[in-house]
């Protein structure tokens, strides 16, 4: 005698079968927030692919929903709060965003320290790791990075030695790159980036400080056509960031879907990171250079002087104000130097 399945008994069937696969719960979708746009290489390179990997790997038991330029509302600097309060389930964001709450990492905005993204990214994954589990209380770190070395982008005047600086409002990403600025006679401007655009557009500031990917991301690249480049290893300056997803979102998840997700977080994929950036900086600057409508100007080696003396200074200043907040900010310099000579000669 021939039985017929039942459609029920074919949905007990599928369960069980779905349960052996380890992923027996309900589709969970994780809502990723950012204050970059759309094109940004970070989120059609990394976040899109990732987004992805997660999705194959749970077999659609996690979904991912991505949304740029603050797209969920808030301003950039909350979005860390987002994710640690669950607002979002997962934020992208720099840390320098909160002043005063990540001191830690204020050891990767010292001017020239970065090199590549790739090996900055990696060293900032292992220095938090290290040195900043207690400030992530909250939020479970998916990857910490920093983008690849920013350079000058001004409007009307071409920034050829540190003297060019003095009087001009120029954006930067950080109280450290703020003070750097100031040194060098600018007048530092502290802004989030998505108000950049406007902000050059109108002559509130004559320029600003970003990577060439970022800047081209924004479409600032048509209005700020002079570009200041640093020869050498080290790059002018970077910031520590983190993808970081809320750590209640994380811990109802299944032990196998916790597993998927820890197996797309960590080093390698602050490594990725910052190999997208790497790889989106080099067609920026590409891009410009066929266009032939932006000047690049370079300061050499032997030009180097007052910008490093500046920089001495930045740095000897924040290492004090650490100390003052009961930090070892010569300890935490030095591993930060130490880390990304150490990624820098793995990743040559």
């Amino acid at each position: 005698m021939t039985i017929k399945p039942t459609l029920a008994s074919l949905a007990l069937l599928s369960g069980i079968l779905f349960s052996a696969s380890g992923y027996a719960q309900d589709t969970v979708t994780l809502r990723l927030h950012h204050f970059a746009a759309p094109a940004t290489p970070v989120q059609t390179e990394y976040l899109e692919p990732w987004a992805k990997r997660i999705e194959e790997q749970s077999e659609g038991a996690i979904k991912v929903e991505i949304f740029p330029a603050m797209q969920l509302g808030g301003s950039a600097p909350s979005l860390y709060d987002q994710a640690k309060d669950g607002v979002v389930d997962i934020a992208w964001t720099l840390l320098s965003y909160t002043p005063n709450r990540f001191p830690e990492s204020e050891a990767f905005d010292q001017p020239f320290l970065p090199t590549t993204g790739e090996a900055t990214s990696m060293a900032a994954h292992e220095f938090a790791t290290t040195h900043m589990q207690a400030a992530f209380e909250g939020v479970y770190p998916i990857a910490v990075f920093a983008h690849t070395p920013g350079k000058i982008h001004t409007r009307d005047t071409s920034i050829e030695n540190a003297d060019d600086l003095k009087g001009l409002a120029m954006r930067a990403p950080s109280k450290t790159m703020n003070r750097y600025l100031g040194l060098l006679g600018a007048q530092a401007v502290g802004m989030p980036m998505p108000q950049i655009p406007e902000a050059i557009s109108r002559g509130v500031i004559d320029g600003l400080t970003l990577p060439f990917e970022s800047a081209a991301a924004l479409g600032v690249l048509d209005i700020a056509q002079n570009h200041t480049f640093f020869e050498g290893e080290q790059g002018l300056y970077t910031a520590m960031m983190v993808l970081g997803l809320n750590q209640a979102s994380y811990d109802a998840l299944s032990p196998e879907l916790k597993q998927v997700i820890d197996d797309n977080a960590g080093l390698e994929e602050a490594q990725r990171i910052g190999q997208v950036m790497d790889q989106a900086e080099e067609k920026a600057i590409e891009a410009i250079e066929a266009s032939g409508e932006g000047e690049m100007f370079y300061i050499a080696q032997d030009s180097l002087a007052p910008w490093q003396a500046a920089a001495e200074t930045a740095t000897a200043q924040w290492i004090d104000d650490m100390g003052n907040r009961g930090f070892d900010g010569q300890l935490l310099y030095d591993e930060a130097t130490r880390l990304v000579e150490k990624y820098t000669e793995q990743t040559m």
